[in-house]
């Protein structure tokens, strides 16, 4: 007699990975909206997230300042956005994930429509990222771990392997900073958290439905981001002052010696092929950045000198009281 198949139960996955352009129309028929696949740690890192972004519009336009915040970081979560979601357009949308997709897009818009407008407080000796290299490396990887599954597959895999960087040009502007205001920490603490949450809601999905369960480009973007994330926590937890220099932790030295390299490799390439500089900052900073920060310094410390010498001259010529 021919053996009966048993129905795995519900919310269970079959063994066979569900493509993921199919995912949509389940979400939105309500198949994955259990108590697995939207467990605590799923909800409370969305919300983490969605806070975040809110606490980074909302400090900028208050102040009416983008001091102490990365364009980069920006501009990398928008690349990641719009890669991510473009499910929107040609998938059927449960309610929930149509209004975080939408506004993870739009904040992120308007984070960067506020540099645009208060330009003049942003930093970009700071802001000092090489996102070429950043960019260039992440979509080779996804093409060789995706190459085949179609466009939209592929740029999902880009946009995971592009986001556990995406906070590294706001790590470097912590890191190099003078001065940090406590709101921009709070941001970055949330921004990256959520991550962290995401990776327990991994764990418990993977105990609950073993095998049946994997997704091993997410996972190691994760495990990337929570590293980088962990190691600024550490760095934070240290530092001693409300407000004030942060510092740079062992891999955040490392981070930062990277990045004045890559800037120096792309100034010597990009002068010998193309003559100049890309534009906006896109490669770095080089020596010649660094040199125009050092005469920056230069005159400032003069004017400085001058000014004591000139208070001091007063002080002399009124005498004692």
């Amino acid at each position: 007699a021919q053996a009966t198949r048993l129905a795995p139960p519900t919310g269970w996955p079959s063994k066979r990975r569900v493509p993921r352009r199919a995912c949509a129309r389940r979400v939105a028929a309500g198949w994955m909206f259990d108590s697995v696949g939207w467990n605590v740690f799923r909800l409370a890192g969305d919300f983490l997230h969605f806070g975040g972004m809110i606490l980074g519009l909302v400090t900028i336009w208050g102040a009416r300042s983008v001091e102490g915040f990365s364009r980069k970081t920006q501009v990398l979560y928008q690349v990641v956005y719009v890669t991510r979601y473009l499910d929107i357009f040609v998938e059927a949308q449960g309610m929930y994930l149509m209004f975080f997709k939408v506004s993870f897009n739009l904040m992120t818009a308007g984070m960067l429509f506020a540099f645009s407008r208060l330009h003049a407080s942003h930093d970009p000796n700071l802001d000092s990222c090489n996102l070429v290299a950043l960019v260039l490396p992440t979509a080779v990887v996804a093409y060789v771990f995706s190459a085949g599954n179609g466009l939209r597959e592929e740029l999902w895999a880009y946009s995971e392997f592009l986001e556990p960087f995406a906070l590294v040009p706001q790590y470097i502007v912590c890191y190099r900073a003078a001065r940090m205001r406590p709101v921009t920490v709070l941001y970055v603490l949330a921004i990256g958290g959520y991550r962290t949450l995401y990776v327990f809601n991994w764990i418990y999905k993977r105990y609950k439905w073993h095998a049946a369960y994997h997704d091993y480009i997410s996972w190691f973007g994760g495990a990337v981001e929570c590293i980088l994330f962990f190691d600024f926590v550490v760095r934070i937890s240290q530092n001693r002052e409300v407000i004030g220099a942060i510092g740079a932790s062992p891999l955040g030295r490392i981070l930062l010696h990277m990045d004045n390299s890559a800037g120096r490799l792309s100034e010597k390439i990009e002068m010998q092929t193309i003559g100049r500089r890309l534009p906006f900052g896109l490669s770095g900073n080089g020596l010649e950045d660094d040199e125009r920060v050092k005469r920056q310094w230069d005159v400032s410390d003069k004017l400085v000198e001058e000014e004591g010498c000139q208070l001091l001259t007063l002080c002399e010529n009124d005498g004692p009281l």
